[in-house]
């Protein structure tokens, strides 16, 4: 039984000699103080802020879009919010920073978009035997409903500094009741991704909405749908006053109620309008009786037929609407291309503007070219109507009409062009013919007026100026000279042409992508020219009926050289300059493509 027997052994402790000398003794070894180890310690509270808004960038984000359309692709979410939460458990005057950044812009991701998926994924399969027939776990769902007890239970004001709250679509349908419950606590909330239910009046989601009203009336966006024209009404009596974005759809109703619901609304500056048939030219027309239409800073109008050139032309002979429209789409509307020149020459301050339609007839002759000296980015998909003949090529006409008024300098700020025929890139390159070498350029020359002598102080030239001789003797240039009426005409044709570089996105009928090519101003010996076409993926581009406030992302760049020849060639470079923000320690170290899977 002695195997069995403890050993009656003396402890093998070290004797603690506390006589030795290399003993930590504080008095001779002070701790240096905590304000000179502490670096941050010196750092204003707006400036923690901004660094832990760098630590988690989407915690700044303030955008009215949902969950899936405000994602950042070259990070993971969650790795970022995980270091965020480790900032806040580091000193309490960091938890009381990192706190207003975590809870200003709250975002629910189903998975980690880095490998650590992977390894969560993994551990997931390892069941205990209890456990392992359960239902799968739904982990955002679980994520809303923790994050919604937080909101609920908490007593030091986390609920007042929410602002934002985004959450999967799956997650927003299933999750209702949760979303009920935590809106009901959050006061000062802008934007809140919920279920289709909300916009259509759906039974299920009576609750949520009317925690909504009595809860949120600070809330900045909203969507009504048919079914839901009882609730835009509501708008009337002062719901939601502080409305800054409102998507109408498929909706039937009267046009003056709805009038007096868009005229209740100081602060609207965005509204989009798609298949409504009551929505016509009236509603923008001054009506004594009924409150002004707001002057909108983007409105996009989608199937309505009903809408034209006439009802925009009305709306923007008011000041306030011409200082505040920078966003126009058209898509399947009643506003021709013929007419856009109308809507220009009344917007100042247009700097989008997109019009998809399909035409049945060409172009109507006499139409003048398009102005614009704020236009910077151009939707002109113009296409086919299938009531068009089939051998028809009614789109010919009106890409030259856009063809002459880029080479006529009427678009000099545009930089960005979307087009539906792949063939347009050509066709800015060989119009305007090459200007001769010896060339120059007549508005740095000072030239003489009728009105002014020669005599005069204004009239006379520097020594160095050479070029007015040329003019000034019609002799000195052979008459079978080819450049000879290009210098002596200002306006002849060598005056025309682009002088800005110009993205040109193009895509034709049976193409799923935009294909990229830029077109180079022509310099003096040469013609203008264009990179070689190339396609690109078309996740990263502006689209036409993009949602509100975008963002959207751009595209690929190159970088051009001379192949010898006049021309350019199309080199794809990595981004240049500094590197972008050090990647979370559990985050992937990868950058990921675009063709990512949102669902997986």
């Amino acid at each position: 039984m002695k195997w069995f027997s403890r050993k009656k052994k003396k402890s093998q402790s070290v004797d603690g000699n506390y006589n030795s000398p290399f003993r930590f003794d504080p008095a001779l070894y002070p701790l240096p103080p905590t304000s000179s180890v502490d670096c941050t310690a010196r750092l204003s509270a707006p400036l923690l802020e901004r660094i832990f808004g760098l630590v988690c960038p989407h915690a700044h984000d303030e955008s009215y879009e949902t969950c899936e359309q405000s994602a950042v692709e070259d990070t993971c979410m969650l790795c970022n919010l995980r270091d965020l939460a480790h900032c806040a458990q580091v000193s309490k005057r960091w938890r009381k920073l990192a706190a207003n950044v975590l809870y200003h812009s709250i975002r629910i991701d189903a998975v980690h978009y880095c490998e650590r998926e992977d390894i969560l994924a993994e551990k997931r399969k390892h069941r205990s035997f209890i456990n392992r027939n359960a239902d799968p776990e739904d982990t955002p769902q679980m994520r809303l409903r923790l994050l919604c007890r937080t909101l609920r239970q908490d007593e030091t004001g986390l609920s007042q500094k929410v602002r934002f709250i985004k959450a999967p679509y799956m997650t927003r349908e299933t999750s209702k009741a949760d979303l009920a419950r935590m809106v009901a606590v959050t006061p000062n909330l802008r934007y809140v991704d919920l279920p289709e239910g909300v916009f259509t009046d759906d039974t299920s989601c009576h609750t949520l909405k009317q925690e909504l009203q009595g809860r949120c009336p600070d809330l900045r966006k909203m969507t009504y749908m048919g079914g839901a024209e009882r609730s835009l009404e509501l708008l009337t009596r002062g719901v939601w006053r502080n409305l800054e974005v409102l998507e109408l759809s498929r909706l039937n109703m009267d046009p003056t109620i709805l009038r007096n619901a868009l005229g209740s609304l100081p602060h609207l500056r965005a509204l989009k309008v798609s298949d409504m048939k009551t929505f016509d030219d009236q509603l923008f027309r001054h009506n004594d009786y009924l409150p002004p239409w707001p002057a909108l800073d983007e409105l996009i109008i989608s199937n309505v037929p009903n809408v034209t050139a006439d009802g925009l032309v009305a709306y923007l002979f008011r000041s306030d609407a011409q200082e505040a429209l920078r966003s126009l789409s058209f898509t399947a509307t009643g506003v021709h291309p013929s007419s856009l020149q109308q809507i220009l020459s009344l917007a100042p301050q247009l700097a989008f503007l997109s019009i998809i339609e399909g035409v049945t007839s060409s172009f109507p002759a006499g139409v003048p070219p398009l102005t614009s000296t704020s236009l910077s980015t151009l939707h002109y998909e113009i296409t086919s109507a299938a009531s068009a003949g089939t051998y028809s090529n009614t789109t010919a006409s009106y890409y030259a009409y856009l063809t002459s008024s880029l080479i006529s300098n009427g678009l000099p700020a545009l930089r960005k062009l979307y087009v539906r025929d792949p063939h347009f890139p050509e066709s800015l390159i060989d119009l305007a013919p090459p200007a001769p070498a010896f060339a120059f350029d007549e508005s740095s020359v000072p030239r003489l007026h009728p009105s002014t002598s020669a005599s005069s102080p204004s009239a006379r030239l520097s020594p160095h100026s050479t070029g007015s001789s040329l003019l000034s003797q019609p002799n000195r240039l052979s008459s079978n000279n080819p450049f000879l009426p290009q210098l002596s005409n200002p306006n002849s044709h060598s005056h025309l042409g682009l002088r800005s570089p110009l993205q040109v996105f193009s895509k034709g009928l049976d193409e799923m992508e935009w294909t990229f090519s830029s077109v180079e101003p022509g310099a003096s010996g040469r013609r203008g020219s264009a990179t070689a076409l190339r396609p690109v993926s078309s996740s990263g581009l502006d689209d036409g009926t993009r949602g509100w406030g975008g963002v959207g992302g751009g595209a690929r760049k190159s970088v051009v050289v001379g192949n010898g020849f006049g021309g350019f060639l199309a080199v794809p470079v990595e981004e240049m300059g500094i590197g972008g923000r050090p990647r979370s320690a559990g985050g992937e170290r990868v950058r990921r493509g675009s063709q990512y899977d949102m669902w997986r």
